[in-house]
């Protein structure tokens, strides 16, 4: 399984970080100073390979609040005007797959 994290700007940016950034931030030992005091969208992909011929995909988002340092402060639901719209959902989504190769599917 493969796990992609991304964080969804004030500014509209789309900005991804690994699995070990993620835990760091998550855990409070690594400052974000450029999401000081802002409280953000937050998007994570799950990829799984579940045959040889099937790629299950599952989202999952959230809202986290970086503190006056850049320290994560909390994480909870998006609020009713904080939603991720299909735009952004989708423009993850295919950001996660694009280094999955692409393999001949073929229909009978």
């Amino acid at each position: 399984m493969h796990i992609r994290h991304f964080v969804l700007t004030t500014v509209g940016d789309i900005r991804e970080f690994s699995t070990e950034q993620a835990a760091l931030i998550a855990a409070g030992a690594n400052k974000l100073p450029e999401f000081a005091d802002q409280r953000l969208r937050y998007l994570q992909v799950s990829l799984e390979d579940s045959s040889e011929t099937e790629l299950k995909i599952q989202t999952a988002g959230a809202c986290i609040r970086f503190d006056g340092d850049g320290k994560m402060a909390e994480a909870g639901p998006p609020a009713e005007n904080e939603n991720i719209s299909r735009f952004e959902h989708d423009a993850c989504v295919q950001w996660a797959l694009k280094d999955i190769p692409a393999t001949a599917v073929i229909f009978h």
